[in-house]
């Protein structure tokens, strides 16, 4: 019992100090929250707390004390730069009287002011239209679309130099952090006295200029995304009145007229170019020289300026005239597509602004040359730069042609339809890549007997082949098909194919040659030195090559003939080649055989004239056995045996030879048809087993070998003895 209550007190205890712990962590945790609340909840009607420029020691710059400025509002940032300011200029009147540190001094200065020239230039930059007189009519007329995409350029170009700026100022800013860090390190190591102040003010204005880079940069980025909203609205009008042209004949008319202008500009600069570079004056005078290539570069450029713009009022003129055939109902407008111009000017352009450089290059050299210090050289600088306002103004105008191309799409596809657009463009696609082709086709690759092979010409020559190889194969699958009607022998036109096989090849490579250039008279000359090598090194390959040629033409051996040669081989033939003859064995084994052995060897042929021949399968009875009984057997035998011919000349005959020692042996002689052999097959494996088989039923015994042994008894020998002499 008193375990028990000692238990039950212990278990009181513990419940005890349980539910004191749970309430104290409820009390802790309502405590926590009600801090938490009073700590981040703001009464109404309470001030937020003030802001505090931070000005630094001027004598000991901190490195961090700038870093709050770009959280700061830009009224914090006012009153920041207000404070450093003020402060700055009570400072720096107990600033020693030493040279180099009032200049640092008045270069802090000068900074405190340009951050304030940045917030002006700020102010500035927003009074700057983005877009001046830029109009989006409902109903616009090309001339419109056309004046609007050219503001719209003036504005991406604007756009862009100050993405170029933005770019410079990322630069410029990453400059600055590494001037920081090394100023900072810079004012650690300096000693007391003038070198510490120096240092400080060092880092002092190296902070400065950073804030001013900050403002900027964060000016600039402002602007950025104004302006590239606003260009962004002007396109998606400037495509809505894409969508919305109207027909405008007063256009029309300009354009023509435009145009027109352009021809003459065309023709009166191709004038004053002729007259130029036809000019009989020759002068060695480098200064005269250089002149007149500058007058020329700078007709030049004129010159593609003016196709340009030509190009530019014929594309606007084009997408006028679509919008009126569109009223009409016409649909054969044909697009100006034709891109030549845009890869020449492009060309010409590069090449151009090339030998700019080169001339420049040029008129900087005489500077240093002797007597050449009194030369004017501001004449030189304005050919030089107009002759690069050209040429930028033609790479704005390449520009502006590759839009009115896209434009001019856009409108050919609504007003003539999807099936229009997609033939013209089919057709300016095919159009370029034949003319890439042709650039292509025309690079020369190497030369031979001074003629130049380009690409063209390897085409041609694989063209050549090619033909020459299907005319082949046509002609010896027209007179395959021959044989299969049986309108000609299989060995004649296996002849005739290889024949014109042949004489084809021979014709294209001598086509070949004559597309190289080489002169084909000289190969005689060609042929003669060859036979020179023949006899030395080739003389075998050359004596199958004829051997060939003389099995193709005389025709002792033709493809399907049963032939054995002196060396054994033993075959039908498959293919006669120039070098060599296939024979396929009864083992379904090609064999290679040159050409030489058909023509120097002896060679059997079975099936030259008659495939019909005759055999002689020997075979053996036991004696005792009927000689007519036998005979019977082995003529019902060779019935039974498909390739036997039998005619009225042609009979199957059975011959008894001699008397052997075990055997009566016999022949049985049978004519067979050599083409019904099969080319795996033996023919005496045949008659054999339909011996063997009519035996069997006639009960004619096959022998084999016997021997007789007689055995001969005699009398016991006479013992010998041998006597050892005494």
């Amino acid at each position: 019992m008193a375990g028990d209550r000692s238990f039950s007190s212990l278990r009181l205890a513990r419940c005890d100090r349980s539910a004191v712990r749970t309430l104290l962590s409820f009390f802790l945790a309502f405590l926590f929250t009600c801090l938490s609340l009073t700590a981040t909840a703001q009464l109404p009607g309470s001030e937020p707390k003030a802001f505090e420029p931070v000005i630094p020691d001027f004598s000991a710059p901190s490195a961090d004390w700038w870093t709050g400025w770009t959280e700061a509002s830009a009224e914090e940032r006012q009153q920041w730069l207000e404070a450093l300011t003020k402060a700055w200029q009570e400072w720096r009147k107990s600033l020693p009287d030493e040279k180099k540190l009032q200049a640092r001094a008045e270069s802090i200065s000068q900074s405190l002011k340009g951050i304030e020239a940045t917030w002006q230039r700020q102010k500035e930059y927003q009074k700057v239209p983005v877009l001046p007189d830029v109009e989006f009519p409902e109903n616009p007329d090309i001339m419109d679309w056309a004046k609007a995409d050219a503001a719209i350029t003036r504005g991406r170009q604007r756009l862009l130099s100050l993405q170029l700026e933005a770019r410079q100022l990322d630069q410029t800013l990453d400059q600055s952090i590494n001037q920081l860090r090394k100023q900072v390190i810079l004012l650690r190591e300096a000693r007391d006295g003038a070198q510490k102040d120096s240092a400080a003010l060092a880092l002092l204005l190296t902070q400065i200029n950073h804030l001013n880079i900050l403002e900027q940069r964060e000016m600039l980025e402002e602007f950025l995304g104004n302006w590239q909203g606003k260009i962004d609205h002007a396109e998606s009008q400037l495509q809505r009145m894409l969508d919305r042209l109207q027909y405008s004949a007063e256009a029309t008319k300009a354009l023509e007229k435009d145009v027109k202008k352009q021809l003459d500009a065309i023709e009166k600069i191709g004038a004053s170019r002729t007259s130029i570079q036809g000019s009989p004056e020759l002068t060695t005078d480098p200064v005269k020289n250089l002149q007149k290539d500058l007058t020329l570069m700078q007709l030049e450029v004129d010159l593609i300026e003016a196709h340009l713009k030509k190009r530019k009022a014929e594309l606007l003129l084009s997408i006028n005239s679509v919008l009126q055939q569109g009223q009409e109902g016409e649909k054969d407008r044909q697009m100006v597509v034709s891109r030549d111009l845009l890869e020449t000017a492009s060309t010409m352009i590069e090449g151009t602004s090339r030998e700019l450089n080169l001339r420049q290059r040029q008129v900087s050299a005489w500077r240093g040359e002797e007597g050449e210090e009194e030369t004017d050289l501001s004449r030189w600088w304005g050919y030089f730069e107009r002759i690069d306002s050209g040429l930028d103004r033609a790479e704005d105008l390449v520009k502006d042609i590759q839009r009115y191309e896209a434009a001019q799409l856009s409108v050919y596809k609504e007003q003539q339809g999807w099936w229009a657009t997609v033939r013209e463009r089919t057709g300016f696609m095919f159009e370029q890549i034949y003319k890439h082709w042709r650039q292509l086709a025309d690079f020369q690759l190497l030369i031979i007997a001074q003629n130049p092979i380009t690409l063209r010409d390897i085409a041609k020559i694989i063209f050549v082949m090619v033909c020459a190889w299907l005319i082949s194969s046509l002609v010896r699958r027209f007179l395959n098909r021959m044989v299969r009607k049986n309108h000609a022998s299989e060995s004649s036109m296996y002849t005739l194919g290889r024949v014109l096989h042949y004489s084809i090849i021979a014709i294209a490579i001598v086509v070949v040659l004559s597309m190289l250039g080489l002169d084909t008279s000289k190969l005689a000359i060609v042929a003669g030195a060859l036979s020179v090598g023949i006899g030395f090194g080739m003389q075998a390959i050359f004596s199958n090559f004829i051997s060939g040629l003389i099995l193709l033409f005389e025709q002792p051996l033709r493809v399907g003939d049963l032939v054995e040669l002196e060396s054994g081989v033993f075959g039908r033939i498959r293919d006669i080649n120039v070098r060599s003859t296939r024979i396929t064995t009864r083992d379904n084994v090609d064999i290679l055989v040159p050409n030489t052995e058909f023509v120097a060897g002896r060679v059997i042929n079975h099936t030259l004239d008659d495939p019909v021949r005759r055999i002689h399968v020997p075979f053996g009875v036991a004696y005792g056995s009927d000689p007519d009984l036998v005979r019977e057997a082995a003529m019902a035998a060779a019935e039974h045996v498909n390739i036997t011919h039998t005619d009225w000349k042609r009979k199957t005959e059975v011959w008894l030879m001699e008397f052997g020692d075990n055997s009566l042996n016999f022949k049985l002689v049978v004519w067979i048809n050599s083409n019904m052999v099969s080319p795996l097959g033996d023919p005496y494996a045949m008659y054999n087993i339909e011996l063997l088989r009519e035996f069997n039923e006639k009960g004619i015994e096959v022998p084999f070998p016997q021997r007789d042994l007689h055995l001969r008894s005699w009398d016991a020998p006479l013992p010998i003895t041998r006597h050892s002499p005494k």
